[in-house]
C-alpha cells in the first residue's frame, strides 16, 4: 500500500556506507573518464603520433559522459548504464587500435 507519504524509517549504518562507498567509486570513474582522455591527448601531441585515434577516443568518452549527465538529470538507470558502456567501449577500442600501431 502507497499512500505517498515518505519512507520514515532511519536508513541503516550498512546501507549508508553502501551509499557512500558507491558514490566515490562513482567519483573515482567520472573522474577518470575527464581525465584519461585529456592525457592520451596530450601525449600524441607531445609525441606527434596517432592524434586522430585520440581524437576519436575523446568524442567517444566526452558523448558517453554527456548521456550519463542526461541519465542523471531524468532520472533514468539505463541511459547511465550506456554512457558508462560508451565510455569504457570508446576507451577499450583506442587502446587496442593504439596497442596494434605501436
Amino acid at each position: 500500500m502507497n499512500s505517498g507519504l515518505p519512507d520514515l524509517d532511519p536508513p541503516s549504518a550498512a546501507d549508508e556506507m553502501a551509499l557512500r562507498e558507491r558514490g566515490q567509486f562513482t567519483s573515482l570513474l567520472l573522474g577518470a573518464g575527464v581525465l584519461i582522455p585529456l592525457g592520451l591527448v596530450v601525449m600524441a601531441v607531445m609525441t606527434g603520433r596517432h592524434l586522430w585515434i585520440v581524437l576519436l577516443n575523446l568524442v567517444g568518452m566526452y558523448g558517453g559522459l554527456f548521456v550519463m549527465v542526461r541519465g542523471w538529470r531524468h532520472d533514468r538507470a539505463r541511459l547511465v548504464t550506456l554512457g558508462g558502456w560508451l565510455m569504457a567501449g570508446s576507451l577499450a577500442m583506442c587502446l587496442v587500435v593504439l596497442s596494434l600501431l605501436a
